[in-house]
């Protein structure tokens, strides 16, 4: 991505971010990638994580912020909502994205919004629809007007319709397996409850009811106890990627000859354990058995010890080690500078009692907070400020 487009897209985030937290706080969780394969903007998913799509191009030529402000919005509403997994469940994927745009702009400024923008008051045989209703609700309504008039509503918008179009980026949510699926969901949800976690505006009101009520539920849920371990193995499969490996011993299937190939999968993943002299014995060793569990999944696994600074790191070998370096205080910047700059994980995951100032460089990859049992709580202002996923030892 450019420096003048990322720095512009940047800051049309931050005045989401001042304006409406919530969607703010979503557009930072997201990655941003500029691709000319795209007509304007679109979500679509690279290496399994969420990913807004923009045309340089296209974006160049938006003068009015609060145009560049409403495409933004558009998008982070229709990946909230999931629609773009929703997508598959419906026979005519051209009505669905039709639906789904009627309900996303209407939580939208309607002054703006792009002249050619899909929304119930454009079309005469919509115009008396009742308004904040889901996906289904409108897809279901075209239907019987297209079956009462005995043939499709011309008044609508075809396949070419540019706003149609942007949709044509969620295949890529179909072509990743059901497994890989949930792991994306589960992504965005979590970025949708830290979204909302963060945001001091009223959400009730300025969400759609289904996105508000699937938000209550995970942060209601989330004051149970968890459990920890499957909340860990659940995380690092979100870190796997898969890869060709040629072999000789297994000839190829289709052409009977040597060698063939083989699907791997690989993980790369950075644990950090403080070692600031507050987490149990017992603690670490039910720690490390998880870990053994994880390399057993063919994973590349980086201890770092750390209390102020990195003490070591070694790879793990399924062994426990020896003993603990540090007991100093804590400090998480050096851990995530690491991963940063010279380790690059596909995910790290932070063994910590949380009681330590909140990061001030930013992750680029996943992470999970592991807290122990007598570290901070819920409730506490470092939890909630804590970049990624946190879970509590039990």
């Amino acid at each position: 991505m450019s420096q003048k487009i990322q720095a512009d897209i940047t800051k049309i985030g931050i005045k989401l971010l001042l304006e409406e937290p919530f969607y703010g706080h979503l557009f930072s969780s997201l990655l941003r990638e500029t691709n000319l394969k795209t007509d304007s903007i679109s979500i679509s998913i690279l290496e399994n994580k969420p990913t807004l799509i923009v045309n340089p191009r296209f974006w160049e030529n938006l003068q009015i912020n609060n145009e560049k402000h409403a495409y933004l919005k558009h998008q982070l509403l229709h990946l909230a909502l999931k629609h773009p997994f929703r997508r598959n469940e419906f026979h005519h994927k051209h009505i669905f994205d039709i639906a789904a745009d009627l309900v996303v702009n209407q939580y939208i400024n309607p002054m703006h919004l792009p002249l050619d923008a899909i929304t119930l008051d454009k079309y005469p045989k919509l115009k008396k629809l009742e308004k904040g209703k889901d996906v289904g609700f409108y897809y279901r309504k075209i239907l019987e007007i297209n079956d009462k008039n005995n043939s499709p509503d011309n008044s609508l918008p075809d396949e070419n319709n540019k706003q149609i179009r942007q949709h044509q980026d969620w295949n890529a949510f179909e072509q990743v397996s059901r497994m890989d699926q949930r792991m994306i969901e589960n992504l965005i949800e979590d970025s949708l409850v830290q979204a909302a976690e963060r945001s001091d505006d009223k959400l009730k009101g300025s969400l759609p009811g289904s996105l508000y009520r699937m938000i209550q539920e995970k942060l209601n849920h989330g004051k149970k106890q968890m459990d920890w371990k499957r909340v860990l193995r659940l995380f690092v499969g979100t870190g796997r990627k898969t890869f060709i490996k040629n072999t000789i011993r297994k000839p190829s299937k289709r052409y009977g000859t040597s060698p063939g190939i083989q699907i791997k999968q690989r993980q790369k993943i950075l644990v950090a354990l403080d070692t600031s002299g507050s987490i149990t014995t017992d603690e670490i060793s039910t720690f490390f058995s998880e870990l053994i569990h994880i390399k057993r999944q063919n994973a590349e696994i980086m201890i770092v010890e750390c209390d102020a600074k990195i003490q070591r790191a070694y790879v793990f070998n399924k062994q426990f080690p020896k003993e603990i370096k540090g007991a100093g205080g804590t400090n998480f910047n050096p851990v995530i500078h690491y991963a940063n700059e010279e380790y690059l994980p596909n995910a790290i995951i932070y063994f910590t009692d949380g009681f330590g100032s909140v990061p001030d460089i930013s992750p680029r990859f996943p992470i999970l907070w592991l807290i122990s049992k007598d570290g901070i709580k819920e409730e506490d202002l470092t939890w909630k400020k804590l970049p990624g996923r946190k879970v509590k030892m039990s």
